[in-house]
């Protein structure tokens, strides 16, 4: 736990939010993230949010992340201006696993669930390898947030919204399962994150062209290190040889990021 500056904290859409965060914070992988308590003075709100890391700050000085304004503590994080402070926890978890000689790193992201994903596109790029992302948001408002993944050389976009605005009409999976296919000949890999639903149509469809897929869990946490328990999920496997007792897995330590054939997708 330590302090961190706020370097910025920048609206770019209606209600969203990037915020820099200056803290001297060890090497973080994409798809991990931080807990942060928005007041470093004070108890309020209790608990700490749990946020993915967007983007690493130049020079290494810190990290971004990506918000959204939905309640008490993202509205006080809204007022914070440049030289307040907060307090941070991490980084956190297991990021996605670099696979290797992918033929396309697919990125499938539902509303917030696009905020991991960043990071992981620049490193990819970086790599030379062909990347991709499928984006779904319910307007052209929220689809907004995909300014900054456009402006990346050599990804390719493709956007569906719920009403039509921008995109496609329809959702994310609609077009990733209109995809798979062809996806699946240059022996893909791909990774997701979004709501629930979303993860498990991804997972099957994934699984139905042998594409292999891992997805970024979102959970609400209360410690991030798997002692609370609180965000437990069942994976479909067994605690132990001759026994049916499920196993559990904690999506702030064990994941976020898991298989995606691991989850017990009924259970969520």
């Amino acid at each position: 736990m330590s302090e961190a500056v706020v370097a910025h904290n920048r609206l770019i859409a209606p209600g969203y939010y990037r915020m820099g965060l200056q803290w001297k914070s060890p090497g973080v992988t994409p798809g991990q993230f931080i807990m942060l308590r928005v007041s470093a003075d004070s108890l309020d709100p209790l608990l700490r949010r749990p946020f993915g890391v967007y983007d690493v700050l130049r020079g290494a000085k810190g990290i971004e992340i990506l918000y959204r304004v939905v309640g008490r503590g993202t509205k006080i994080m809204s007022t914070l201006r440049p030289g307040d402070m907060a307090d941070i926890f991490g980084p956190l978890g297991n990021g996605f696993p670099a696979v290797k000689d992918p033929g396309r790193a697919v990125m499938v992201a539902g509303g917030m669930g696009i905020a991991p994903f960043y990071m992981l596109a620049k490193d990819i790029l970086k790599r030379g390898e062909n990347a991709a992302l499928f984006y779904g948001a319910r307007g052209r408002t929220d689809a907004a947030i995909a300014t900054d993944f456009r402006k990346l050389k050599g990804l390719k976009v493709e956007v569906a919204t719920e009403d039509g605005s921008m995109g496609e009409k329809g959702l994310v999976t609609d077009i990733f399962g209109k995809k798979a296919v062809w996806l699946a000949g240059e022996a893909s890999v791909v990774y997701a994150c979004g709501p629930s639903g979303m993860l498990k149509e991804v997972a099957r469809i994934s699984k139905k062209n042998g594409l292999r897929c891992f997805v970024s869990l979102e959970r609400a946490m209360a410690c991030g290190i798997g002692v609370c328990l609180g965000c437990a999920v069942r994976t479909g496997k067994t605690a132990g040889k001759g026994t049916d007792r499920k196993k559990y897995g904690m999506v702030c330590s064990d994941g976020p990021v898991f298989p995606g054939e691991d989850i017990e997708w009924e259970s969520l």
